[in-house]
């Protein structure tokens, strides 16, 4: 039911069961339909407070504008204006196809990084704020004493990654305008960086193995199964890192295969950093590495919940072999032996499935015949024979170390 005001036409008071409300009821302009606007409640506005409001929405609506489509542009721009860094990482990497492994990799460096900003309104954040982020998580993770030197300095990769991250969410909401607003009146913050020059060029990691140390490294995997081995790693985690050692491939390529997806002369992984099935052919090593492995679960290297982890084993292993090796550094190892024999640029990058845009490439055809001479001479010569003496006194000259493992 709506009550006349006494004094100014168009206002009433709407009776409610929780409390009557002033309402402003009246025609707008060009439309024949009445616009019905709440002001509020009526033990809240005075009446004098409730006429004045009154007034400035029938000027409105004698113009022509509905004022309560501008109130709702006006809540809109506000809940766009106010979106927070959390609410922006999830927009963003829901909108885009990501490998579960990337997305995790997000949420796991938005939260480390910034984990003081996820509830921030991200038009909040200034430059200002972003090269003091950038020196906060260069200069904390510097100051780790357990951080081993690699070819930067220690926190200056962690720094640019979380950085890099941020960039790609904040450069998706840029060019955003709502009412003519934009969403970060000042554009990317993070660009400050690139504005100020302030990120240092990252080296790129080169790091291989030399033959010694891959004899070294092998050697050691071969006396993991010895009744007097007394070291960390377990027999399949030693074919683990020897799967490694004579593919090329990443740890996770290797550590996720399943049998499924293992042929009679061929295996294929699934989850590749580019999305694109890789099918290697098996070479004599990979062959035995798999017998030795079967089991009945999905995995070719189980853990207790799917795939094993191998966190520590990488670790583990270059501590115990003296040998210092990251996964990565296989990876490179196997394309650095592919070269010094030979083998082409496209030739390796088609062995360690790298992305290659170029219009050629898309027309020479991947098979499994044109990478077995490549897998096989990084498996003879990580295998060659060499005069060693392990621990227990065993001689190992003219042993062929695939027998041994």
């Amino acid at each position: 039911m709506f009550i006349k005001d006494s004094q100014l036409r168009g206002l009433y008071q709407r009776e409610r069961a929780a409390g009557n409300v002033w309402v402003v009821k009246a025609k707008q302009r060009g439309l024949n339909k009445p616009v019905t606007i709440t002001l509020g409640r009526v033990d809240v506005i005075p009446v004098n407070k409730a006429r004045q409001l009154a007034k400035e929405k029938l000027s409105l609506l004698a113009q022509g504008i509905n004022p309560n489509q501008e109130n709702n542009k006006q809540l809109e721009t506000t809940r766009a204006l106010s979106i927070t860094l959390e609410d922006a990482l999830e927009e963003y990497l829901s909108l885009r196809e990501l490998k579960h492994t990337t997305v995790k990799s997000y949420r796991q460096v938005i939260s480390r990084s910034f984990h003081d900003w996820v509830n921030r309104p991200i038009r909040n954040i200034t430059r200002n704020d972003i090269l003091k982020r950038y020196k906060e998580i260069k200069d904390g993770i510097s100051k780790r004493a357990a951080q081993p030197v690699k070819a930067n300095p220690r926190g200056l990769a962690d720094a640019q990654k979380a950085m890099r991250y941020l960039s790609a969410i904040m450069n998706s909401y840029s060019g955003d305008k709502l009412n003519g607003e934009a969403l970060l009146p000042d554009g990317n913050p993070v660009l400050v960086l690139k504005d100020k020059r302030a990120r240092k060029t990252l080296q790129p990691r080169e790091r291989f193995l030399e033959k010694e140390e891959r004899r070294a490294l092998f050697h050691h995997l071969s006396i993991v199964g010895h009744p007097n081995y007394e070291g960390s790693l377990k027999t399949a985690q030693a074919d683990y890192i020897a799967f490694l050692m004579v593919t090329g491939l990443r740890q996770t390529e290797a550590r996720t295969l399943k049998w499924s997806d293992i042929d009679r002369d061929t295996y294929t992984i699934q989850d590749t950093k580019n999305n694109k099935p890789h099918t290697l052919p098996k070479t004599e090593l990979v062959r035995k590495i798999f017998e030795r492995n079967a089991n009945d679960t999905p995995w070719v290297f189980p853990g207790r919940n799917g795939a094993a982890s191998m966190y520590n084993v990488v670790k583990n292993a270059s501590k115990e072999s003296g040998v210092a090796f990251s996964a990565h550094d296989l990876r490179r190892t196997a394309a650095t032996i592919a070269s010094e024999h030979g083998f082409t640029q496209d030739q390796i990058g088609r062995l360690l499935n790298h992305s290659n845009t170029s219009v050629t490439d898309k027309y020479i055809q991947k098979t499994t015949v044109a990478l077995r001479p490549i897998l096989q001479l990084i498996e003879d010569e990580i295998l060659a024979n060499y005069e060693a003496q392990d621990e227990t006194g065993v001689e190992l000259e003219d042993v062929n170390l695939d027998e041994a493992l």
